[in-house]
């Protein structure tokens, strides 16, 4: 019998954390926008912008499933073991390097990366790791710098801003390493 229990209360916890103060928060500035806009622009205004905002759920909701399926997988498919010896709180220096390197290669936007820093987390990886990961993603982007920035601003501009910028996300990496705070990453549900 307490074994039938203990699922449900994982569910309670987990629907507790979903819908807890900050859903609610941007829920009631998500209903006083639009009174705004239905006050203030009329109700065609307020149909558009109900209307864009479906289709951008329609649009980011399997985006955000399957990063979260990344995520899961990945907390399955590396060991903790591994996360602990290469990025977790023994790991030093080295953590943020190697962190620094994947979060350059790791493709797509937040609903990607965001997930993945969660799911390392999860895992054991130590706080400069996970700055070093999310800020070279964000400052360096393999991926963007192929795409987007060669083709579009070429070579020289392109060598120019990495070369100013591939320090950084080691350098914020190092400087979270060793401040003197612990995270407080609400975690995700455990996986069995």
């Amino acid at each position: 019998m307490a074994n039938d229990s203990e699922p449900r209360n994982k569910e309670t916890s987990l629907l507790k954390r979903s819908f807890g103060p900050s859903l609610l928060v941007f829920a009631a500035l998500a209903i006083g926008a639009g009174f705004g806009v239905y006050y203030l622009k009329g109700p065609e205004a307020y149909d558009q912008a109900t209307e864009d905002a479906w289709d951008l759920m329609i649009f980011i909701a399997p985006r955000v499933g399957a990063a979260v399926l990344i995520a899961a997988f990945i907390q399955i498919l590396v060991p903790r073991e591994v996360i602990s010896r290469l990025i977790g709180e023994n790991a030093g220096f080295k953590s943020v390097l190697i962190a620094t390197v994947a979060g350059s290669l790791t493709p797509g936007g937040p609903l990607t990366s965001f997930p993945v820093v969660i799911a390392l987390y999860a895992a054991g990886a130590n706080k400069g790791a996970l700055v070093a990961y999310l800020s070279s993603w964000a400052i360096i982007g393999m991926q963007r710098i192929i795409v987007w920035e060669l083709p579009l601003l070429g070579p020289d501009v392109t060598a120019v801003r990495v070369g100013a910028s591939v320090l950084l996300p080691i350098i914020a990496g190092t400087i979270a390493l060793y401040l003197p705070i612990r995270l407080k990453v609400p975690s995700p549900p455990e996986v069995k």
